[in-house]
């Protein structure tokens, strides 16, 4: 059998609209293809204010915020790649372009030691079905990793949910699992109810 294709992880940009929105489509993409209660998403949960209720957002309501914040450089993130078709995204970006991501999780922002515009949050993971178990998420945050370093990002936070052990619901795992991000070089930073804070420093933060 021939080997399976290399993933590629590239930032999301206006030239990789169509790649994401086709990744999503509702109830045709791959996102989730095994879990359609979510279909309707588009990774846009994180960036509705509390005040906005999230069941009033349908399947078309998100598709065309998330083309618009593409569009116009508002939203962020990594693609991986197999091949020429998209098998995993990583909303992964400076949390000036998350501001809403705290309230959704109902936790307060943990204390920052640097400018919140040299911070970054990692809120999503969503893997193709016939792609995990292959190292996608692996590979979507070591690239996000590296690129938001180079950007000049200092910290990176994490929310892994407090899933139990050995469990293997894609719905427990969407903000990554503890362990990828231990591997990763992050620590924990405060534990909530249902969620763990986890931070990695990229560049050295002065005191």
């Amino acid at each position: 059998m021939p080997d399976a294709s290399p993933l590629t992880v590239m930032p999301l940009d206006a030239s990789r609209r169509e790649d994401y929105l086709r990744f999503f489509d509702h109830e045709r993409g791959r996102a989730f293809s095994d879990n359609p209660q979510w279909a309707s998403c588009y990774c846009h949960f994180y960036h509705v204010p509390k005040a906005i209720e999230w069941s009033a957002l349908d399947g078309r309501a998100n598709r065309l915020a998330m083309d618009a914040r593409i569009a116009t450089g508002e939203m962020q993130g990594y693609l991986a790649y197999d091949g020429d078709s998209v098998c995993g995204w990583l909303n992964a970006q400076p949390l000036n372009k998350l501001v809403h991501c705290f309230a959704r999780m109902e936790i307060a922002p943990p204390p920052l030691p640097v400018p919140a515009y040299e911070a970054a949050a990692i809120v999503c993971f969503v893997v193709a079905p016939e792609s995990r178990r292959r190292g996608v998420a692996a590979a979507l945050l070591a690239g996000a990793l590296d690129d938001l370093a180079a950007r000049g990002i200092r910290i990176v936070d994490a929310f892994p949910f407090n899933t139990p052990e050995g469990s293997a619901k894609a719905t427990g795992h969407y903000h990554g699992p503890l362990e990828l991000f231990l591997r990763h070089g992050f620590a924990p930073l405060v534990r909530h109810a249902n969620l763990t804070v986890v931070r990695r420093t990229l560049r050295d933060v002065e005191t």
